[in-house]
């Protein structure tokens, strides 16, 4: 009997941590937070989930092989499209034809690498400047996007200061593993 006592308020726990994982106020409240520091207009915001979207789904439809695992991020109407391209593959400009094609963009940003590193050195690459980001006082982590290739890291997002950009980037260089960065991160309209 004394084996189980503990069961019940173990079973308790874990109740509470599902119910606060699945609380959509939780969520809600999070998802608002974002929206409410994104330099960008709420229309604005809304037009290039739109955008991404669309482009994502035709990419995931598209016969060409390759299309589909290409990430994709929209701001400001401007697509960037990034990932692994073996050389002779049509798969990049078949996503830029249709990323293109997708009513309200702008233009279309591409960052492909011949081939893909270890997808568990990326993670942690990605993970460690998502920290530098939250670390660093003078920058907001939800208002840039962070992709890692093969080492090979590409920023996306909006600020409305011009030194902020050089600032997400020195702290995207300052993590260990990082072989370049390129910065999509645009002023705001």
């Amino acid at each position: 009997m004394h084996r189980f006592h503990w069961l019940p308020l173990i079973a308790l726990l874990l109740l509470i941590v599902f119910l606060i994982g699945c609380n959509p106020y939780v969520a809600a409240v999070s998802m608002t937070y974002g929206v409410a520091t994104d330099a960008r207009s709420v229309s604005t915001q809304a037009s290039d989930t739109e955008i991404e979207s669309a482009v994502k789904a035709n990419l995931l439809a598209s016969p060409v092989p390759g299309t589909g695992s290409l990430s994709v991020w929209c701001r400001q109407s401007v697509v960037v499209l990034a990932g692994v391209v073996p050389p002779g593959s049509p798969a990049g400009g078949a996503a830029v034809q249709i990323a293109r094609s997708t009513p309200g963009v702008v233009r279309v940003e591409t960052f492909f690498v011949s081939r893909g590193g270890s997808e568990a050195s990326d993670l942690e690459i990605e993970g460690e400047i998502k920290a530098a980001f939250a670390a660093d006082p003078n920058v907001m982590e939800e208002r840039a996007s962070v992709g890692v290739y093969n080492g090979h890291v590409i920023l996306v997002g909006v600020v409305d200061n011009p030194a902020k950009i050089d600032e997400y980037v020195a702290d995207a260089q300052s993590v260990s593993g990082v072989r370049s960065v390129r910065s999509y991160i645009q002023m705001v309209n």
